[in-house]
């Protein structure tokens, strides 16, 4: 409800305006009555009220200077004037007072419920158009955080802004940046082993808070250092802009080691940071970020001891120890590898698993070679460095699906993973690493052939076995393969070396000997014979038939019936 104030100095006036108008019907409450323009004026500091109902002409202060006062302190309040025939020059002045209206004396009630009716529709109004703005302003309050960070990533990226530009916009913002002073980027980042074994097995809503949470300690870190500005771009990746004007900012060893402690201490993640050289300038940003994720990329393939700008001693703990969950297994490795290689590297993944897996189990090195080759330059293609250096990691353990069931201690370069991990990471750049690569692979396929002729023997026989007894059946490579101990890859080239043929040819031939052997016998029909070793369609096991042996069953029904008539004399 509105609330109003009336000021005349005749009382009558003031009786009949309270008495005989009906103020609730338009929303309002009379909150006073007064005698003189003071006694108003001093209610109206002390009190809200959004209509003043005032005569022009009163003793000790008039409704003129009443309303100048009142409007100097609270703008919004509507006056509606009172005033006789005689108070013109008063209502020039009224007039400048911006005054709703004025009403005549004596006063009509039809006149007067017109302009209050006027009066409670512009506070409406009002009021809607202030709480519009207020709430604008409140989504605006709620959406600072999200557009700073949406301002700050942009500066990530080359741009054609000026940096009076980009000043303005964060000092709109309230970043807390400016054109003058020294910066450093710092990038972190987690290290894959730590990437792997925290979110490897996560579902996305837990890896989306799970990286929020690492977000959240990197701010409350480095606000211990005095960084305001810190913000992140992709998935667990993590920027501050350092003030370097600041004393305890120019050390970079130090807060990259702090950062490291705290990040293992409070959850256990091991970090790689990049920080760039300082900077000025807003529009720096891009060149000194980029900088700062070289230094990263310099430091992951840097030895143990290097200085490149990275976080003190992390490259120790990846090239040496390589403790913290690490498995030194098969079954441990694959697992901390699941979830490398998606989305881009997917086809890239299915490729270089069938064609390095059976390059290594044929044995020819030149194949090796080819097959990584084509790896390597198909990984080239990934649009981000970290995709590249996962998907490298996963070829170098890709060769340990070959090796399920071989004994630990038999597992040639493979025996030990944190040698192999470790020597992996003293290579520097792509080219030494395919390198390395190649030269594991071949030693792996040498080792592999050393060790399989008695067992492969023994497996292929027993596979030879199985098809013989269940030829009849929807036999599949994968069964197969389980029933031997093998993975699918493996046995599959493992019985085309040894048999000539591929698993499926191998069926099919065994198929259509039985198959000769029913058409020899005239009492079963052809169609049964379809059945009876393992197909559905007697069309497709007829066509299948006439490729194997050059006749369709009928013709060779025909032939063996002929062939077995006695000749005549």
């Amino acid at each position: 409800m509105y609330k109003a104030i009336i000021a005349d100095d005749e009382e009558m006036v003031r009786r009949g305006l309270v008495n005989h108008f009906d103020w609730k019907g338009h929303g309002i409450e009379v909150a006073g009555v007064f005698g003189d323009g003071a006694s108003a004026l001093e209610f109206v500091r002390e009190n809200k009220v959004d209509i003043i109902v005032t005569d022009v002409r009163m003793a000790r202060m008039d409704g003129i200077t009443l309303a100048k006062n009142v409007l100097d302190f609270s703008p919004d309040v509507k006056i509606v004037f009172i005033s006789g025939y005689a108070d013109v020059d008063y209502l020039k002045d009224a007039l400048k007072m911006k005054a709703v209206d004025y009403i005549l004396k004596s006063i009509d009630i039809d006149e007067l419920d017109t302009v209050i009716t006027k009066v409670v529709g512009m506070l409406e109004r009002q009021q809607s158009e202030s709480a519009a703005v207020d709430g604008m302003r409140r989504r605006l309050e709620q959406s600072m955080p999200l557009l700073r960070r949406q301002r700050l990533c942009s500066l990530l990226q080359d741009s054609d802004e000026s940096e009076e530009e980009i000043q303005q916009s964060i000092e709109f913002l309230d970043i807390p940046l400016n054109s003058r002073s020294a910066y450093a980027a710092l990038v972190l980042r987690l290290q894959p082993k730590s990437k792997w074994l925290a979110v490897g097995n996560m579902q996305e809503k837990e890896c989306i808070n799970f990286d929020l949470a690492i977000e959240a300690l990197f701010g409350r870190v480095l606000a211990e250092w005095g960084v305001k500005c810190f913000f992140k771009e992709h998935s667990f990746e993590y920027i501050a802009l350092l003030d370097m004007e600041r004393e305890e900012n120019r050390s970079e060893s130090n807060i990259s080691q702090y950062l490291q402690q705290r990040m293992w201490d409070e959850m256990n993640l091991e970090v790689m940071v990049g920080i760039s050289e300082p900077f000025q300038g807003l529009r720096s940003i891009h060149a000194a970020y980029l900088r700062a994720c070289e230094r990263i990329s310099q430091g992951y393939f840097a030895p143990a001891g290097s200085e490149s700008g990275i976080l003190a001693g992390q490259r120790t703990v990846l090239a040496g120890d390589l403790g913290g969950g690490y498995s030194d297994s098969a079954d441990g490795m694959v697992s901390c590898l699941q979830g490398v290689s998606h989305g881009n590297s997917y086809m890239l993944r299915e490729q270089a698993e069938k064609e390095i897996c059976e390059s290594i189990l044929n044995g020819d090195i030149s194949v090796i070679r080819s097959a990584l080759k084509r790896a390597v330059a198909g990984l080239r293609m990934l649009p981000q460095e970290e995709e590249q250096q996962n998907f490298m990691v996963y070829l170098l353990f890709l060769p340990t699906s070959l090796m399920e069931n071989i004994q630990a201690e038999n597992m040639g370069p493979y025996t030990s993973y944190r040698k192999l991990m470790a020597g992996f990471l003293q290579c520097r750049g792509l080219g030494e690493q395919e390198a390395m690569l190649a030269s594991v692979y071949e030693e792996l396929a040498k080792h592999l052939q050393r060790i399989r002729a008695p067992r492969s023997n023994t497996a292929i026989k027993r596979v030879q076995e199985i098809i013989a007894a269940q030829y009849m059946e929807q036999l599949s490579v994968a069964s197969l393969a389980e029933a031997v101990y093998l993975t699918p890859t493996y046995l599959c080239v493992l019985f085309k070396q040894v048999t000539g043929k591929t698993i499926n040819e191998y069926i099919t031939q065994e198929r259509m000997n039985k198959a000769k052997e029913f058409l020899s016998q005239t009492n079963i029909r052809l169609y049964d014979v379809c059945y009876r070793v393992g197909y559905f369609s007697p069309s497709y096991f007829s066509r299948i038939f006439k490729k194997y042996t050059g006749q369709t069953p009928g013709e060779y029904r025909e032939k063996i019936m002929l062939n077995s008539r006695p000749e005549r004399g």
